[in-house]
């Protein structure tokens, strides 16, 4: 076995052990890791293995990484990303000289919540200036960019993409690249998923043209397409809070976005069912999620749903009902439907389903209705091409293949 990626679990430093014991011929190797084997355990030699990708999502022994990769003489690539721990650059420097002399790519991701007094500012001015000497600009030109925001401080090589928990904030961040090559960087950012990202100062040399997956609150504010001068690559929208003062704003929006693909609305749920709704045209959409909509759809909404210009090309719908025949009336009505998620609170006890009536009526069919009866009930009800069942990822809800 040459190539191995394991990522559904974390490995313990015995799991590792034995990972490599198994796979002497081993070239590529990408894990997440709970721990690595400690300084006392010797590890033989693995010169075979050229490519390395290591997740750390706890908290380890630093001291344990130098003497696991001294054991990988001929690596080539390098990825660690480290979720609560910081290395500095002269440390790393130490690995790569002494112990991956052939070491030609290396990716770096750290993030961590300091613990201490020391001045969080102050720590990561220690971090980022231990990447400024000849070894990281020079000699590897391997740059850095070092964050701070939300209490953690955060360190990539720019070889990485942009972290989606990141944000722009002048005066907080600092690179070892040109500005040149820092405007590249951020070109290549995909993800936004911080609703008050456009609230921050942002240069103005930063273009967004890249993002694929973008998280906002109306109405966004007057650099937002200054920054981002278009949705082209947009493939998923969510708004954070609606409501009917915003229609034409997001419906400048979607048609700016040609690739649209999921619409995600959230509303809080003092408001009323918001008219507008049933208004919106985008040709691209094809999931609406109405999850954290949170109203529950009576008949006559689910209809005026079902024959809008959303609805009638939708195949993904996620959404809160207020009565289990109104679930009939979307698989019915809803033409290009394939896919059907109701919703149902989290609150609720596992073995029932609650379907609301909105005002907080009772529903007239009792409000706790066992979620296998009402599986069967669904089941006898539907055509028998459609499969019904508990959604395995979201056990509150159920799923519907039509």
């Amino acid at each position: 076995m040459e190539h191995v990626t394991i990522f559904h679990s974390e490995l313990s430093s015995d799991k590792i052990k034995r990972l490599f014991n198994y796979t002497p011929r081993l070239k590529r190797l990408s894990v997440k890791v709970m721990n690595l084997p400690n300084n006392n355990y010797i590890t033989s030699s693995h010169p075979k293995l050229i490519q390395l990708n290591m997740h750390f999502p706890y908290s380890i022994s630093i001291s344990t990484i130098p003497d696991f990769l001294k054991s990988m003489p001929n690596l080539r690539h390098l990825e660690i990303n480290l979720r609560h721990n910081l290395i500095n650059g002269h440390q790393w420097e130490h690995v790569i000289r002494n112990y991956l002399p052939k070491l030609k790519t290396f990716r770096l991701e750290m993030r961590c919540v300091p613990r201490g007094n020391q001045i969080i500012q102050e720590q990561a001015d220690n971090l980022f200036d231990s990447f400024r000497n000849s070894f990281w600009i020079d000699e590897k030109q391997w740059f850095v960019r070092c964050f701070v925001g939300k209490g953690v401080i955060s360190l990539n090589t720019l070889s990485n993409k942009p972290d989606e928990y990141e944000e722009i904030i002048s005066g907080l961040h600092k690179y070892t690249c040109s500005d040149d090559d820092y405007r590249k960087y951020y070109s290549c950012m995909t993800t936004i998923d911080d609703i008050t990202f456009f609230n921050h100062p942002i240069p103005s040399n930063i273009r967004l043209s890249n993002i694929t997956y973008l998280c906002i609150k109306l109405p966004v504010n007057a650099q937002f397409w200054s920054i981002v001068p278009n949705l082209n690559k947009l493939k998923t929208l969510v708004l954070s809070s609606y409501d009917d003062t915003m229609e034409s704003e997001l419906q400048a929006i979607l048609d700016r976005a040609p690739y649209l693909t999921i619409l995600t609305i959230h509303q809080d749920a003092s408001l009323s069912i918001q008219m507008s709704l049933f208004k919106y045209t985008n040709p691209s959409i094809r999931e609406l999620d109405l999850t954290n909509y949170v109203h529950y759809f009576n008949e006559k909404e689910c209809l005026l749903l079902s024959h809008s210009s959303l609805g009638i090309q939708c195949e993904v719908l996620s959404i809160r009902i207020n009565n289990r025949e109104n679930i009939i009336t979307l698989v019915k009505n809803m033409i290009n439907l394939r896919i059907l998620r109701i919703y149902r609170s989290d609150e609720e006890d596992s073995d029932h389903i609650y379907l609301k009536s909105n005002n907080d009526r009772p529903f007239l069919e009792g409000d706790n209705i066992n979620s296998n009866e009402l599986i069967q009930w669904l089941k006898d009800q539907l055509p028998s091409t459609c499969v019904v069942v508990k959604d395995l990822h979201y056990v509150h809800n159920i799923l519907i293949w039509i």
